[in-house]
């Protein structure tokens, strides 16, 4: 997206004019300026679809009339306030800027949405004919297909607004959701996002952090613009704490920053619960998780000692998204501290099998939406693979397993996120034309069936592979045919 930067003259003032130029040389956006009458026309010249704003003043009610003003989605404009920038080094203003820049240029999302009707009229909307808010209700980065994912997220809404969907699931009712982005940090995968707070535009903030300030401290998750802030705590605004997944908190710490979340004496329930849900520590170490009330943020004295890590920017724009991002972030904090192999890992669940029932038959490889287990055949032997870091305990291998031999019961140990063989059999081949057919338990277990069933005949070709059974077919047909038209 082409995003502008635009302040206050005191803003100006304050930051340089040099200062502005060294961004927008660095950061590549076509547009820089002070505010103006003359914005608008800017806005159009330029092609612009998002706007940085840098001000003193509460630009709250410019920023609601974006879309008459300016032709914008108000949802594409960010508002950073000028106290950001006061007693920090340039290096912190310069990083904060274009981390935010980076941020709204992967803002997307915000133009799939539809305005909804205003919950409340007031005089001024009637007089201006405008009925309608923009309003940041979860929305699919793309479509998704894990039934799992879509069952979590549809019961995760504490308004009840989400459905199953042709693409996966949606917002039924927009004017009735409630923005927390609840669901939206509750997936296992992250295809539905808040649109002013993606999975990729996360990855970029980090990133542009770290980028431009090496001795950069922590990231602060907040919803609050009012808040003191120290050198090398960056801000990063959320719609709210309840809309933040672990791993973001994760892959925060992995990149080498301590995530922080900024909480107030007075939350909402959706947040209290959301809180209370998200995990202490990085899994398998001591490293905190802090929560912080805004009054404590000042006195934060944070020892950050881990290596900076830029975050593969290619990995929340592959299948599986966030799921990718965690396991990134576990192998790289892997790499950074010692982690507690033994210790098991939220949200990834182990599968274990009892080879003594497991036949090899293949119905859990079909059955899995994620991919997870992999029959492969190696000369003479078959073996059963499970990629466990992908498994987000659907259990859809459990209920069609015919033989009851699979289990999935607890997450996933450190150690134990690899790909792991759970049974071998020797391969069964065709005895006519030696291609494989399966495993020989499989085969014997289908032997002991048909003559169990009085079908002893029969049960001499399960040793046959379907072409060659399709010859030694056409074959019995052509001779009794001939024997047929003989006799006559």
């Amino acid at each position: 997206m082409n995003i502008g930067l635009v302040v206050s003259k005191k803003v100006r003032e304050f930051l340089k004019d040099e200062f502005l130029v060294k961004i927008y040389k660095e950061s590549g956006i076509p547009y820089v300026a002070e505010f103006g009458d003359y914005l608008a026309n800017d806005v159009r010249d330029n092609e612009l679809q998002g706007l940085l704003i840098v001000s003193e003043y509460d630009m709250s009610k410019f920023v609601a009339d974006a879309d008459e003003r300016l032709g914008l989605n108000p949802l594409a404009i960010e508002v950073l306030p000028l106290s950001w920038f006061f007693d920090k080094s340039e290096n912190y203003r310069f990083a904060l800027l274009m981390a935010y820049i980076r941020k709204l240029s992967r803002q997307e999302l915000v133009y799939r949405l539809q305005p909804v009707k205003n919950v409340t009229i007031s005089r001024r909307s009637l007089i201006k004919f405008k009925l309608y808010e923009y309003m940041p209700y979860p929305v699919l980065f793309d479509s998704i297909f894990a039934e799992r994912e879509i069952n979590t997220l549809i019961s995760s809404c504490p308004k009840g607004v989400l459905a199953k969907t042709v693409e996966g699931v949606g917002v039924t009712s927009p004017e009735n959701c409630s923005y927390c982005g609840y669901c939206t940090a509750k997936g296992y995968l992250g295809y539905l996002e808040m649109p002013t707070f993606t999975t990729d535009q996360l990855v970029y903030f980090i990133n542009s952090i770290n980028y431009y300030d090496e001795k950069a401290k922590a990231i602060i998750f907040t919803k609050f613009k009012d808040i003191p802030l120290q050198e090398g705590y960056y801000p990063l605004l959320v719609p709210s704490l309840a809309s933040v997944p672990d791993i973001f908190l994760y892959i925060t710490y992995a990149s080498g920053l301590v995530p922080v979340l900024l909480i107030d004496n007075e939350i909402s329930e959706i947040e209290k619960k959301r809180l209370d849900e998200i995990p202490v520590y990085f899994p398998g170490s001591k490293l905190p998780i802090y929560k912080v009330k805004i009054e404590e943020l000042q006195n934060l004295k944070l020892k950050n000692e881990l290596r900076k890590s830029l975050i593969p920017e290619e990995l929340p724009l592959r299948k599986y998204r966030r799921r990718n991002l965690y396991l990134w972030a576990i192998e790289e904090m892997r790499n950074k501290v010692k982690l507690d192999e033994e210790a098991e890992v939220p949200d990834i669940y182990f599968v274990s099998i009892d080879p003594e029932k497991c036949v090899l038959c293949g119905v859990c490889v079909r059955a899995c939406q994620m991919m997870v287990p992999d029959l492969k055949n190696i000369s003479d032997t078959m073996s059963l693979e499970y990629n466990i870091p992908m498994c987000i305990g659907s259990q859809r291998c459990v209920k069609n397993c015919p033989e009851n031999a699979i289990k999935v019961e607890r997450f996933a140990k450190i150690k134990e996120l690899k790909k792991i063989t759970v049974n071998k059999a020797v391969l069964a081949k065709c005895r006519y034309c030696g291609k494989p057919i399966g495993s020989v338990k499989v085969k014997n277990k289908v032997d002991s069936l048909l003559i169990g069933m009085g079908f002893s005949g029969t049960a001499q070709y399960t040793d046959v592979c379907n072409e060659c059974k399709q010859k030694m077919l056409t074959k019995v047909w052509l001779e009794n045919y001939l024997k047929l038209k003989g006799g006559k």
